[in-house]
C-alpha cells in the first residue's frame, strides 16, 4: 500500500497563493504611489498655473489702480482749471461791466444831458436820462454811435416832463455793446489797406 503526503502539497500551494497575493499587494501599493505622484504633479501644475494667473491679475489690478489714480488726478486738475477759467471770465465780466461804459458815457456826454441809469442786459444796454433839447439827444446818440463801446444806437422813447418850472425831455436809448470791436475792425481795415502793393507809375 502506497501512502501520498498531501499535506506538504497543500502547504506549498498555500505558500504560493500567499506569495502571489503579497506580490499583487505590492504591485497595487506601487501603482497607488505612482497614481498619487501623477495626481500630485497634475494638481501642482494646476496650482502653479492658478498662482500665475492670480499674480497676473494682481499686477493688472495694480496697473488699473495707477491708471484710475492718474485719471482722478487729471479730472481734479480739469476741475481746477475750469474753476480758474470761470473765475477769470467772472473777473473779465466785471471788468467789462457797466463801469467802463459809464466812464465812456461821461466822456461823450453833451453838457445839456445827464444820465440817470445804464442797464446791461447780456450786452444790450438801456440808457435813461434827461435833456433840455432834442438836439442834445441827437448829438448824444451820434457820440454813442461813434464810440468804440456802443453800436446799433436807437432812440426808444422820448417824453416831455416837468421838473419844477423847467420842461425836460425824458428819453430811453437802447444800444448794443461793442467794447472796442470798432477799433479792431478799423485797425484790420487799415492793415489790409496798408498791405496792398502800390501801383507802378
Amino acid at each position: 500500500m502506497i501512502k501520498v503526503n498531501l499535506l506538504a502539497d497543500r502547504q506549498a500551494k498555500d505558500r504560493m497563493i500567499i506569495q502571489s497575493q503579497m506580490v499583487m499587494g505590492v504591485i497595487v501599493i506601487l501603482a497607488s504611489f505612482v497614481l498619487c505622484a501623477f495626481w500630485y504633479q497634475v494638481k501642482a501644475g494646476q496650482i502653479s498655473d492658478t498662482n500665475q494667473k492670480i499674480a497676473q491679475a494682481k499686477k493688472a489690478l495694480a496697473g488699473q489702480k495707477k491708471i484710475r489714480k492718474k485719471v482722478t488726478e487729471m479730472e481734479a486738475k480739469e476741475k481746477r482749471i475750469k474753476a480758474m477759467l470761470k473765475a477769470i471770465d467772472d473777473l473779465m465780466a466785471i471788468k467789462r461791466g457797466p463801469t467802463v461804459y459809464y466812464d465812456n458815457l461821461n466822456t461823450i456826454l453833451p453838457p445839456e444831458i445827464w444820465v440817470t441809469s445804464l442797464t446791461d442786459n447780456s450786452g444790450s444796454f438801456l440808457v435813461n436820462g434827461y435833456s433840455f433839447s432834442n438836439n442834445a439827444i441827437a448829438q448824444f446818440m451820434k457820440n454813442m454811435e461813434g464810440s468804440d463801446y456802443f453800436s446799433g444806437v436807437n432812440l426808444q422813447t422820448i417824453n416831455k416832463t416837468r421838473f419844477g418850472k423847467e420842461t425836460l425831455k425824458k428819453f430811453t436809448i437802447n444800444s448794443r455793446a461793442s467794447l472796442g470791436k470798432k477799433a479792431e475792425k478799423a485797425k484790420k481795415k487799415e492793415g489790409n489797406t496798408g498791405s496792398k502793393p502800390g501801383r507802378k507809375s
